[in-house]
């Protein structure tokens, strides 16, 4: 019982969703704004929607949604396409981030034949104004009077947007001062066909084509005033006259004639391509093989039959004589010990003066008893073998000349004491 309650209130609630008729080939707006779910406004940024398709995740991709903040609500947007399904039902939460209170409401798109469809378009890209900026009907007259007035007079009657979006959704990049506008990219069409004006704007403008994009204020067309009165700033290298071969009418004819499916459906395992690495794996191997191969035969054949017209005396010599540096080694060390031990053989002799000096009077004379102690194995008389390159000993210690003899000169005992 309670089952079919709950399906009896989701049925009723559907019944009483909002109805929305729109046309083909032609821009439609849905405004989202707190009078829609039985709310009154009381400040900005108080409430927040979320739109998608009945019992789906997200929105068709020809629906798009912006929130206003000029507005101060948000937009659903986008052109219908010719398909077999002429109800869209839409399914918009909105949340109050004061209370956080949730409530849904149901939108159901009716899309109808266009009675006459536009054959002829300008296509226009405007880089002062944001998408939310066109839904402004007095902007939006103003844009339409340029060209009902002065460009397209033939168009009075039934021209209108068949495509609208946002610049930074097709790949432009957003201005460095957030104030300027993002850009947008719309195009406006009419059953009657172009103007002598149109055509001979599109001449002027031809040569910008070769440019993706030309900055602000890049160049001034003899019908610049038209816009700039009324605010636009047009880029003039995105400005295209589009026929009936490439009118919105021929892109819906060729989306109905077209098989199209609302769903999305994986691919599988076995439609996945495969590749065979046996060829990649056969050339890596056999490519660095065949080189070494190749290089070891060159250098084979390099040093086999002209070994003699690489030959270097001065390295035979070196390698003939490489084993030798040993024996010439020792050798050169004897003849510097015996040459050593001649040069000091002349101090050995002790001076005349100190020869009455006792052992105990010489170890006196030496500042420091431990250097005494070093001194008998660092003489130059030591027969320690030293290496060849190491310094030279110093000479022993001999006592100045200078110094008088305290036994000679009939000095007394005290005074022996402090000078001697």
């Amino acid at each position: 019982m309670l089952y079919y309650l709950c399906l009896f209130l989701s049925f009723s609630v559907r019944i009483f969703a909002e109805e929305e008729n729109v046309l083909l080939t032609e821009v439609f707006t849905i405004s989202l704004d707190p009078s829609l779910f039985n709310w009154t406004y009381e400040e900005p940024h108080q409430y927040v929607y979320q739109a998608s398709l009945l019992d789906a995740p997200d929105l068709p991709s020809w629906i798009k949604y912006v929130f206003s903040e000029k507005h101060r609500k948000g937009f659903l947007y986008g052109v219908p396409p010719n398909r077999n399904k002429p109800k869209i039902p839409l399914q918009v939460v909105a949340l109050n981030t004061k209370n956080y209170e949730t409530r849904i409401e149901y939108i159901n798109i009716h899309i109808s034949e266009k009675l006459n469809p536009a054959k002829f378009e300008v296509s226009l890209k405007i880089d002062n104004v944001n998408v939310d900026d066109i839904f402004d009907i007095e902007r939006m007259d103003s844009l339409r009077d340029i060209f009902r007035k002065q460009l397209w007079k033939d168009s009075e009657n039934d021209l209108y947007v068949t495509y609208l979006e946002s610049a930074i959704e097709l790949g432009a990049r957003k201005p460095l001062d957030p104030e300027q506008g993002e850009g947008i990219v719309l195009r406006l069409g009419s059953q009657s066909p172009f103007s002598i004006n149109l055509k001979e704007l599109e001449e002027e403008v031809k040569p910008l084509w070769k440019l993706p994009s030309c900055p602000r204020n890049f160049k001034r067309t003899s019908v610049e005033r038209y816009f700039r009165d009324a605010g636009f700033a047009l880029d003039w290298c995105s400005f295209r006259l589009i026929d009936p071969n490439n009118s919105a009418m021929h892109h819906s004819e060729m989306k109905e004639s077209g098989p199209l499916k609302d769903k999305w459906e994986t691919i599988t395992k076995d439609s996945v391509p495969l590749r065979n690495y046996t060829l990649d794996v056969t050339w890596s191997l056999i490519l660095p093989v065949a080189l070494l191969i190749i290089l070891t035969f060159v250098l084979s054949f390099i040093l086999c039959f002209y070994h003699e017209g690489i030959y270097d005396q001065a390295s035979e010599d070196f390698f003939d004589n490489l084993f030798h540096i040993c024996t010439d080694m020792c050798e050169r060390s004897k003849d510097d010990d015996l040459s050593g031990s001649t040069q000091t053989s002349g101090f050995d002799k002790t001076p005349p003066i100190l020869e009455h000096f006792t052992s105990n009077q010489m170890v006196k004379l030496s500042p420091d008893p431990v250097l005494v102690s070093n001194s008998h194995t660092d003489s130059p008389t030591s027969t320690v073998n030293r290496g060849v390159h190491c310094r030279p000993s110093p000479p022993p210690y001999v006592r100045p000349r200078f110094k008088p003899d305290c036994t000679q000169t009939g000095l007394k005992g005290n005074e022996k004491s402090w000078y001697c």
